[in-house]
């Protein structure tokens, strides 16, 4: 425990403070109980220690001061923030904790939900069980970011807002943000693939056990030409599901071509498990190799090294992933980059061998 955190830690008793000095820098839950082990408080936090430092040096942070009661903490470790976050919900519905009272009805926390419609209805709400969904995503906690994202990605994954939909088009369709079921009727299934796209990025955004595929092509003046597919599953490299191609059917440097050979191939294989979305490295030109495919798809343009433009094909236009939260953006850069670098590991490995054939 750092000096400062030290002096603004007041609990007297000498067992609260060894447990607390003995909390974990890590995400998770912790619980405060009273003398007979009721739990009076269950809170999530991104790092134990700090979180629970915090509420012994700013008690003025709650409606009520209850940390006179608190006489032991108590704690459950989770690989990351958002999975703290279900198991402090959990917690709290099957506890009960008096002094969790503004958090019971799950108004603490946003869901983003599709409506059960030939054409659902995209939005934001705070009480899932009161309303009857096709598609969920969440819990989230940050509404203002929420909101932002789905402004953004609904540029690329279009989607209508209204609750009837009215017999002409209207202002959303002219921004190019909707596809006007109104005015046509024939989109249901391309719809539908929207929406499909938009919730598996929710997913990611989360993040949830999303397994992603990111593709890859690499050639020398469309020689040796590979392609590679890298899998990630909830945020992590699942190496063991790696693939790698040799370019057998296109001739010179097509990656479009090249990429839409791979995609025919990898369908073949209904073993390999499914991808919840499937990422390209490249634009709006890469997009076409995957017409066909029925699972969420994207694009991503490469403009710097840590900055690129998003492409569905859904939309004409794109969304800079700069927009886009952190967490979010760093998962689709690390897809990106690492199918890059497995398909250009595997050019090298095949043009040295070349090389050392014809010595």
């Amino acid at each position: 425990m750092r000096e400062q955190d030290k002096k603004a830690f007041l609990p007297k008793d000498a067992a609260l403070k060894n447990q607390i000095d003995r909390l974990p820098d890590r995400s998770g839950v912790y619980f405060f109980k009273d003398g007979k082990e009721s739990i009076l408080y269950v809170g999530k936090a991104k790092n134990l220690k700090k979180r629970v430092i915090s509420h012994f040096s700013r008690p003025e942070q709650h409606a009520w001061d209850f940390m006179s009661q608190v006489s032991r903490v108590d704690f459950i470790e989770t690989a990351n923030e958002n999975d703290a976050l279900l198991v402090e919900s959990q917690l709290i519905k099957k506890y009960q904790p008096k002094f969790n009272v503004v958090w019971k009805d799950d108004k603490a926390y946003f869901y983003v939900a599709a409506t059960k419609e030939k054409f659902p209805r995209v939005f934001i709400t705070h009480q899932p069980k009161n309303i009857e969904v096709s598609r969920l995503a969440g819990p989230f906690t940050r509404g203002a970011e929420l909101k932002t994202l789905l402004k953004e990605l609904r540029k690329i994954f279009l989607f209508r807002t209204c609750r009837h939909i009215p017999k002409k088009p209207c202002l959303y369709y002219s921004l190019a943000l909707c596809p006007a079921p109104c005015l046509n009727k024939r989109i249901g299934a391309r719809y539908g693939q929207s929406i499909d796209a938009l919730f598996a990025l929710l997913a990611l955004y989360r993040p949830d056990k999303l397994r992603i595929e990111g593709y890859d092509i690499s050639n020398i003046s469309g020689t040796l030409a590979v392609g590679s597919m890298a899998v990630f599953e909830g945020g992590h490299r699942k190496a063991s599901d790696y693939r790698k191609f040799k370019i057998r059917t296109v001739e010179g440097q097509n990656d479009v071509a090249s990429l839409k050979e791979i995609f025919s191939r990898r369908q073949k294989h209904a073993e390999w498990p499914k991808a919840g979305l499937v990422l390209l490295d490249g634009g709006k030109g890469q997009l076409k190799a995957a017409r066909g495919y029925l699972g969420p798809v994207i694009a991503l343009a490469k403009i710097q090294r840590s900055s690129g433009k998003i492409f569905s094909p859904f939309s004409k236009t794109f969304v800079l992933l700069d927009k886009l939260p952190r967490d979010l953006r760093n998962i689709l850069l690390r897809v990106r980059d690492e199918a890059h670098r497995f398909a250009i590991t595997y050019h090298k490995s095949r043009r040295e061998k070349l090389i050392s054939d014809n010595k």
